[in-house]
C-alpha cells in the first residue's frame, strides 16, 4: 500500500503479515505488530505499531537418526554458523534440499522433524527417520487408448532393479510432456515391498488432442529466420497451423504453418511471409534424438523512413538433431541447404540468388534458477557454421557465436546481470562478400539500448552494413517497485566492425539507460530508454525500446 492509493483491509493484512515474516526471517520471534486507524475527511490514516522483542541466535544444532548423511553433511546443508540470527525459513529449505538428496538417492521414504528450544539463544533439533533404502519394483503403465505402452515406457529413464531416484522420475515426467501426447501426467509411489526392497511405481497419463487446426493472432518478440544474427524483434503477426501428434500411432509429428506478420512499429503494413512443414521423428533407432526435417520458404521486405527498401525472398531444407540432458544441457546439430534471392539498399551485387550449404552446432548450458525471472546461475551458449568448404555452393565462410549470462541474487528480488557475447566470421574469399542477411548487426533491445535496430556499426547512407566481428557486454540491476512492477538500470558497452583488423578500443560504444517491467503469465514486458554516452553523440536523444522478456 502507498500514499493515496485505496484503503483495502485484506491488502493491509497481507502487508503486516509479510512484514512481520521480515522480522522472524532476521530472528525476531517475538515480532508483534498491530495497526490502527484515524479516520478524516475523505482518507485513512494507518499507524502500525512495531513490538521488535529481542533477536534470537542460532547456538547448535543437535542431530539424530541419521546414519547415510553425516553431521557435517547437514551442518553444511543448513549453513549452520554459530552466533548467527535464527532464519527459520532459510533452516525449512536447506532441510527440503537435504530431504531431495535422500529421494535421489534411493530414501524415498525419508522424514526428517526439526524443532526448536527457545531461550536466551535458539537450539536446534533435527530428528531423522531415513527408512530402508529402496530399488524401484515393478512400473505400472496405464493402458492408453491409440498410445501403445512401449510409447510410455521408452521416455522413461527409470529401471526394475534401480536405485529408486527421484531426479530421474520427474525427468521422466517432463519428457512424457514433451511428446505432446499428453495433457496429464503423473508418477507416484505404490507398494512398497520391505522383504525384496523394492518400491512400484505407477504411471498415470491422459491424452492430449493429437489433431488440431489453430490460429492465432498476437504480439511477438523473436530472433527471426531471415536476421537471425541480429536482435531479437517485436511483431503483429496473425498465423495459422495444423498438426498431427501421433502420425502412424508412433508419436511422430506433422505441423503446417503460415504466417503474415509486421515488425514493430510499422503494424499495420505486412513485411513478412512465412511458411513451414515440420516433419519430427521423435527417436533415431534406439537414442532419443528427435530429428526434425523442414521445408521453409519466406518472403521479407523492409522499407525505412526514407522509403528505400530492402526484400530478401528464400527457400530451402533443414535437418535439426537434439539431445538433451535433463533441463541443463541441449546439443543441436544442424544441416542446411537453401537459395535466397535479396535487393535493395545496401546490398551488393554479390548478394542476389545466393546458395547456401550449412552445417553447424549449438551447446546450450543452462543453470538459472528460472527462465523468465533468473536470480541465480548462468547460462553459456556457444554456436559454430560453416557455410561452403566441401559441402558447395557459391558461399564459403564460417560463423563463430557465443554468450555468457550471469546472475547474482543480492537480497530480496534484487539481482544483478551480466552478459558478455562475441561474434566473428571468417571469409574464405575475401572479394566474395558474406550475404547481406547472414552478416551480424548490433543495436537494439536486447544489445546495445539506445541505439535503432541494427543501426550500430558500419552505415552506407544510413542504412547498416553488417559486419563480420560483434562484441558487446551488459550490466543490469533489476529490483521490484511494486505488486507486478519493477525497474532496472543498465549499462551496455561494445560495437561492430566490418573486420577483424578494423576493430579498436577507441571505437567502442556505450549507452545507459532504465527500464520498467510488468509481470505477465508469458514473462515480463518491458520499456527500456537508452541513452548513448560520448560527446559525438551529445545532439542525439535516447531510445526507447518495447520489448517481451529480459534483454538476457
Amino acid at each position: 500500500m502507498s500514499k493515496g492509493s485505496f484503503y483495502n483491509p485484506h491488502h493491509l493484512a497481507r502487508e503486516i503479515e509479510k512484514l512481520e515474516d521480515y522480522y522472524i526471517l532476521n530472528g525476531f520471534l517475538d515480532a508483534q505488530i498491530t495497526d490502527s486507524l484515524s479516520i478524516g475527511e475523505g482518507t485513512i490514516i494507518i499507524v502500525l505499531k512495531v513490538e521488535e522483542g529481542k533477536q534470537y541466535y542460532l547456538r547448535d544444532v543437535t542431530l539424530s537418526g541419521n546414519s547415510v548423511f553425516s553431521e557435517e553433511d547437514y551442518l553444511e546443508i543448513i549453513e549452520f554458523q554459530a552466533g548467527s540470527s535464527f532464519n527459520t525459513f532459510k533452516i525449512r529449505e536447506n532441510l527440503i534440499e537435504m530431504l531431495t538428496l535422500y529421494q535421489n538417492n534411493g530414501y524415498p521414504l525419508i522424514n526428517i522433524k526439526d524443532s526448536v528450544v527457545v531461550a536466551d539463544s535458539v537450539s536446534l533439533y533435527i530428528k531423522v527417520k531415513e527408512g530402508p533404502k529402496l530399488n524401484i519394483g515393478n512400473i505400472n503403465i496405464q493402458e492408453v487408448e491409440q498410445i501403445p505402452k512401449h510409447i510410455i515406457s521408452r521416455e522413461l529413464i527409470v529401471d526394475s532393479g534401480e536405485v529408486f531416484n527421484l531426479a530421474n522420475i520427474e525427468e521422466s515426467k517432463r519428457r512424457l510432456y514433451e511428446t505432446s501426447l499428453f495433457n496429464s501426467v503423473n508418477i507416484s509411489l505404490a507398494n512398497v515391498n520391505l522383504d525384496s526392497a523394492t518400491i512400484d511405481i505407477d504411471v498415470e497419463v491422459i491424452a492430449a488432442k493429437f489433431r488440431a487446426f489453430d490460429m492465432n493472432m498476437g504480439v511477438k518478440q523473436g530472433i527471426v529466420e531471415e536476421s537471425r544474427n541480429s536482435d531479437p524483434e517485436l511483431s503483429v503477426g496473425l498465423s495459422g497451423s495444423w498438426y498431427h501428434n501421433n502420425l502412424f500411432e508412433k508419436s511422430r509429428r506433422v505441423r503446417i504453418e503460415t504466417k503474415i506478420s509486421s515488425i514493430y512499429p510499422s503494424i499495420f503494413i505486412p513485411q513478412r511471409f512465412n511458411f513451414d512443414f515440420f516433419y519430427v521423428e521423435p527417436w533415431l533407432s534406439k537414442f532419443r534424438i528427435p530429428l526434425t526435417i523442414n521445408p521453409f520458404f519466406w518472403y521479407v521486405d523492409y522499407v525505412d523512413d526514407t522509403q528505400e527498401n530492402f526484400n530478401n525472398l528464400a527457400y530451402g531444407l533443414r535437418a535439426v538433431m537434439t539431445y538433451r540432458w535433463f533441463r541443463r544441457i541441449k546439443i543441436q546439430s544442424l544441416a542446411e541447404w537453401s537459395k535466397s534471392k535479396s535487393s535493395g539498399d545496401p546490398t551488393e551485387e554479390e548478394d542476389l540468388y545466393q546458395e547456401a550449404r550449412k552445417i553447424g552446432f549449438k551447446f546450450t548450458w543452462d543453470k538459472r534458477d528460472n527462465y523468465f525471472y533468473p536470480h541465480h546461475g548462468f547460462k553459456f551458449v556457444i554456436e559454430p557454421e560453416m557455410v561452403g568448404y566441401f559441402l558447395g555452393g557459391e558461399n564459403n565462410y564460417t560463423q563463430l557465436q557465443s554468450s555468457f549470462s550471469s546472475f547474482w541474487n543480492l537480497f530480496g528480488d534484487v539481482v544483478i546481470a551480466h552478459n558478455l557475447n562475441m561474434a566473428v566470421a571468417f571469409q574464405r574469399d575475401p572479394e566474395i562478400a558474406i550475404p547481406y542477411v547472414k552478416r551480424f548487426f548490433l543495436g537494439g533491445n536486447s544489445s546495445i539500448r539506445g541505439f535503432e535496430q541494427r543501426m550500430l556499426g558500419p552505415t552506407v547512407d544510413g542504412d547498416p552494413l553488417g559486419g563480420n566481428l560483434r562484441l558487446y557486454t551488459n550490466f543490469e540491476l533489476r529490483f521490484p517497485i511494486y505488486d507486478i512492477l519493477g525497474g532496472s538500470l543498465f549499462l551496455d558497452i561494445g560495437n561492430l566492425w566490418s573486420e577483424l583488423d578494423d576493430a579498436t578500443i577507441s571505437d567502442v560504444e556505450m549507452a545507459v539507460g532504465a527500464g520498467i517491467t510488468i509481470d505477465t503469465p508469458i514473462g515480463p514486458a518491458r520499456i527500456d530508454y537508452g541513452i548513448p554516452l560520448g560527446a559525438e553523440h551529445a545532439n542525439k536523444t535516447g531510445q526507447a525500446h518495447i520489448a517481451i522478456a529480459y534483454a538476457f
